[in-house]
C-alpha cells in the first residue's frame, strides 16, 4: 500500500470515529469522490480540534501553513508542519477537486477566533459564525457533490453548514452555559426578555422557547431551500445531501420531544436513523 493510500484510509478511520451516522452513506459515493470527503473532513476535524479540545494555537498555525503549502504546491514533498496522514491525502485531492482555499482559511479564523469567545451582538453575527465554522465547510465538500456547481450550488452548502451549525446550538444550549458559552445573541435575548442564569435555574421559560423556535425556524427554513434545490448535485449526492439534512432537523424535533432540555444532550435515535436511512434509501433506490 503506497503512503497515499494508507493516508487516505487514516481519513477514512477519522471520519468513521467521529462521524458514524454519515461515513456509512458518504462511502456510497464513487471511489474518487469518497476519498476527497475523508481527506477535506479529515483536515477540519483537525483544524476544530486543534482549538476546542487541545487549545494549542501553535498546532493550528502548523495546520495554517501545510495548507498554503498545497495551495501554492511549494515544498510538499518535505514533511508537513501538522499531521503526515491528513495533509499528504489534502494534497492528492487538491490536485484533483478545486479547492476553495478561502472558505477553508475563514474556517481557521473563525477556530482561531474562538478561544476568545465573547457573546455575539446581534442575530448576525451569530449567522457569520455558523458560515465561519460550518457553512465553510458546506462549500469547501462541494465541488466534490457536484460536477458543474454554479453561485446556486455554493449557497445551497452553506445553508446547509449554517443549518447543521444552529442545530448544533439549540441542542446544546444547556452543555454550552456550563462551558462559559451562550451563542444565542445578546440582541435576541433582551428582545425576548430571556436570562439565561435564570432559565439554568428554573428550566425553560415559555419566553426561552419562543427563543429557541425562532431559532429553529431559521434552521429549519434553510433545510427546506437545501431539500427544495437537491438538483443543484450530482445525482449520487443527493441521498446524502437529504439524509443529512432529515437527521439532523429531526434533533430539533428531539430536543422539542424533550422540553428544550438543558440538562442533557438530545440525540436521535439510532432507530430514527436507520429508519431515515432506508426510507432514503428506498427512494432513491441505493445499492450498496
Amino acid at each position: 500500500m503506497s503512503f497515499v493510500e494508507e493516508s487516505y484510509q487514516y481519513c477514512h478511520k477519522i471520519m468513521k470515529d467521529y462521524s458514524k451516522s454519515f461515513s456509512f452513506a458518504f462511502d456510497l459515493l464513487p471511489e474518487r469522490q469518497r476519498r476527497a470527503i475523508w481527506a477535506i473532513y479529515s483536515v477540519c476535524r483537525i483544524i476544530d480540534d486543534s482549538i476546542d479540545i487541545h487549545q494549542d494555537v501553535d498546532y493550528l498555525y502548523k495546520i495554517k501553513q501545510d495548507v498554503q503549502r498545497i495551495e501554492h504546491q511549494s515544498d510538499i514533498q518535505k514533511s508537513f508542519e501538522s499531521d503526515q496522514h491528513i495533509m499528504t491525502a489534502f494534497a492528492d485531492t487538491a490536485q484533483t477537486f478545486p479547492m476553495n482555499y478561502y472558505a477553508l482559511y475563514e474556517l481557521i479564523d473563525t477556530v482561531m477566533n474562538d478561544q476568545y469567545f465573547t457573546m455575539f451582538d446581534t442575530d448576525a453575527a451569530l449567522m457569520e459564525y455558523c458560515y465561519g465554522v460550518a457553512g465553510t465547510v458546506g462549500v469547501l465538500l462541494i465541488p466534490v457533490l457536484s460536477t458543474s456547481p454554479t453561485k446556486e450550488t455554493y449557497e445551497n452548502g452553506k445553508q446547509l453548514g449554517e443549518a447543521l451549525q444552529l442545530t448544533n446550538i439549540l441542542r446544546d444550549v444547556g452543555e454550552d452555559y456550563h462551558n462559559g458559552r451562550v451563542y444565542l445573541s445578546i440582541e435576541r435575548l433582551e428582545q425576548c426578555g430571556v436570562l439565561m442564569d435564570d432559565e439554568m435555574n428554573s428550566g425553560p421559560s415559555e419566553e426561552y422557547k419562543k427563543l429557541w423556535e425562532y431559532y429553529a425556524t431559521i434552521a429549519e427554513n434553510d433545510y427546506e431551500a437545501v431539500l427544495n434545490h437537491l438538483d443543484v448535485y450530482d445525482k449520487e449526492a443527493r441521498f446524502i445531501i437529504e439524509l443529512a439534512a432529515r437527521v439532523y432537523k429531526s434533533i430539533l424535533d428531539e430536543t422539542r420531544k424533550a422540553n428544550y432540555t438543558f440538562s442533557q444532550r438530545v440525540y436521535v435515535s439510532k432507530w430514527k436513523k436507520n429508519h431515515i436511512y432506508r426510507e432514503l434509501k428506498k427512494e432513491y433506490k441505493v445499492k450498496e
